[in-house]
């Protein structure tokens, strides 16, 4: 009998901590370097001119008949961060690259926003240049350049997809305590890359799987004609599904970038793709307060 058996069977809070501490993941924060005097162009960096090949065509998405040039958001140079990828999961090497589309603000809960964000991963990046935003973005969806640094830090599902990592049934008070007695604080909000998203409202990786499949999730209403069998497939897609990036506000001086109310944008992918470097398989959701 597992130690999940025992919660379950005898609903003991003690057994709690040893199974919560087993769910810890590694992530990765990114952290504003304001010190930063200089950048060099293929530094990890949230905006500015990102450093592409000479023939890159920039990304533009489609909206109510407009074509709208995507805003560049971030770029990782991944040999920046390899020695703080504890789980082992990133390419050593290259640079990858984050794209959203500022104007349409699309949500990802349709499988038509398809387009509006996309990631580049580039591993040789000999020849690359400073590319400079296209005609026809709006000044106000360029992301100004902010030097980054990372750092390790262990990371804990929030508890509206606990379901997903643990077959242990428990309370939300019973979690929030168990977390608490490990000294975890769950209401950070930081950008970061890998362990579990910081979650505003409902947990993201059913809308993933779901979107994958074709099927639209922005009214709950939709899954009532989805029948039963594909429910269970969509809950065991997914589990395939983990948080790449997270962003919450851009700032910079007087210029500000906010997801909404407050919100937070999130890039997932499969872990099968994370592992065969397939990063333009990603998607991704939207959330605010």
């Amino acid at each position: 009998m597992s130690i999940f058996d025992i919660f379950k069977k005898k609903k003991n809070p003690a057994a709690l901590g040893p199974i919560v501490s087993a769910l810890a993941k590694n992530e990765i924060v990114m952290e504003v370097d304001k010190a930063a005097e200089q950048i060099a162009p293929n530094a990890s960096k949230l905006g500015g001119m990102p450093y592409l090949p000479k023939d890159f065509v920039w990304p533009r998405f489609c909206d109510e008949g407009d074509e709208n040039p995507l805003s560049f958001l971030c770029q990782i140079n991944l040999a920046d961060v390899k020695k703080y990828d504890r789980d082992n999961l990133l390419p050593e090497k290259g640079l990858l690259y984050f794209f959203y589309d500022c104007e349409a603000f699309r949500w990802g809960f349709d499988p038509a926003d398809q387009g509006s964000a996309r990631v580049f991963f580039f591993e040789d990046t000999d020849g690359f240049v400073p590319m400079a935003w296209p005609e026809g973005i709006d000044e106000d969806y360029i992301v100004p350049e902010m030097a980054v640094r990372f750092a390790s830090r262990q990371s804990y599902p929030k508890y509206e997809e606990l379901e997903f990592h643990s077959s242990v049934d428990c309370e939300w008070e019973d979690y929030d305590n168990a977390l608490e007695e490990l000294g975890v604080d769950m209401e950070t909000e930081d950008h970061k890359l890998l362990g579990y998203a910081d979650i505003i409202q409902n947990e993201m990786l059913t809308d993933c799987e779901r979107v994958n499949r074709g099927l639209y999730c922005g009214d709950p209403a939709s899954y009532k004609n989805t029948s039963e069998d594909e429910k269970i497939a969509i809950g065991r897609g997914a589990k395939d599904w983990t948080l790449l990036l997270q962003l919450s506000t851009l700032d910079k001086d007087d210029w500000e970038l906010m997801w909404g109310d407050c919100g937070m944008l999130y890039f997932y992918i499969k872990r099968q793709d994370l592992a065969q470097k397939r990063f333009e398989n990603a998607w991704f959701s939207l959330q605010c307060g």
